[in-house]
């Protein structure tokens, strides 16, 4: 991402829209907007290549399976922190608000709780040279389906916020 660009403008572009709206004309305002869903497109693809990957690899390669659907879910998670609650950040401590969605979210207590888990599994996948499938809080296969779910309820959700998903 090459500056200037929207989201490097400040700690949220939704907050940038609603004050420049009242100095911006309207084609200028409906940019902005446009240039966010844009994003929160492009970053829920980014979040479903990752899970197409993960997807076609074989068991034995559980190492990347669960790395891969975990950055799937972060990447579904930023588009939906982003299009719904206008926060986007590149830091590290990002990753810790993966679980951070709407409150009206479906299923919003399973996915804040599931998807923390997956993160530490993640960790573990990539870090943790000693670390065996049985090491993994949720199994690959729930992991799979745990993700899969995911999708599901993010689809709609944004579709329904305008958001063509």
């Amino acid at each position: 991402m090459n500056s200037p660009h929207l989201l490097l403008a400040g700690s949220n572009p939704r907050r940038i829209h609603q004050n420049l709206s009242g100095i911006l004309d309207q084609a200028s305002i409906d940019e902005i907007n446009k240039e966010i869903k844009k994003n929160c497109v492009q970053l829920f693809d980014l979040g479903m290549k990752h899970f197409h990957f993960a997807r076609r690899q074989p068991s034995r390669q559980w190492r990347q399976t669960i790395s891969r659907l975990y950055f799937a879910s972060y990447c579904i998670s930023r588009s939906i922190r982003l299009g719904v609650k206008g926060e986007y950040s590149q830091e590290v401590k990002d990753h810790s608000k993966i679980g951070n969605l709407p409150k009206d979210f479906p299923n919003q207590s399973t996915y804040a709780n599931r998807l923390g888990v997956l993160r530490d599994d993640r960790n573990l996948a990539d870090y943790d040279h000693t670390a065996t499938q049985r090491d993994l809080i949720i199994s690959r296969q729930d992991a799979l389906v745990l993700v899969q779910d995911f999708v599901s309820d993010a689809r709609p959700y944004l579709i329904s916020r305008g958001i063509p998903v």
